[in-house]
């Protein structure tokens, strides 16, 4: 194991609608759900870079419009977003159609993804790099991750977890917060003043 992977977990519940608790052989570990979520996205999203994406198709296409400086931005960019497993039509004037996302992202609203996106293309007028698709990516995983508040089933505790340890970097989101807190069983003893008792 490298100094960044994770132990087997065994997930013990959700605190506060926003943590996961989960035991590993060399203590407990708090998972921030929503930073957790989004390095799942993340590196899965990047694992499909370079490849064709999955994408799923709209049972209704959405169409929406976008200032015009917006619309200019996202008209010149519309090949990267093919790419990437969207498929956004020109509307016409500053209109614009959703027609698919990519599968990663089919619980979030298109129309949000896609604004996403075009938000970090205005800053950025080299978006083809790969450092700044990255960060693109992150933005968009940010947007589609859990949320703090969301409360998952046992069985998207367990899921969320068992992805997360397969990341290559599991312990921060891609935005370089913590996704976990260690607490060892060293530190546990300590502080219930049990040190040196077994």
């Amino acid at each position: 194991l490298s100094a960044d992977s994770l132990p087997l977990l065994r997930v013990i519940g959700q605190v506060g609608a926003a943590y996961l608790v989960a035991e590993g052989p060399d203590g407990l570990y708090l998972i921030d759900q929503h930073a957790a979520h989004e390095r799942v996205l993340f590196e899965k999203f990047m694992r499909e870079a370079g490849k064709e994406i999955p994408s799923q198709a709209l049972l209704h296409p959405q169409t929406f419009e976008l200032p015009p400086q917006a619309a200019s931005v996202l008209q010149s960019q519309l090949e990267v977003l093919n790419r990437w497993g969207f498929e956004v039509d020109y509307f016409g004037g500053n209109a614009f159609r959703v027609r698919r996302i990519p599968a990663i992202l089919s619980g979030m609203d298109p129309v949000a993804a896609v604004r996403a996106l075009v938000e970090d293309f205005e800053e950025d007028e080299t978006p083809l790099q790969t450092e700044i698709e990255a960060r693109v990516i992150a933005r968009v995983c940010k947007r589609a991750a859990v949320k703090a508040g969301q409360i998952l089933s046992g069985e998207e505790q367990v899921a969320l977890v068992r992805d997360l340890e397969r990341c290559h970097s599991p312990r921060t989101c891609p935005h370089g917060r913590p996704t976990m807190i260690h607490l060892s069983v060293d530190l546990l003893e300590r502080q219930f003043g049990r040190r040196g008792s077994r």
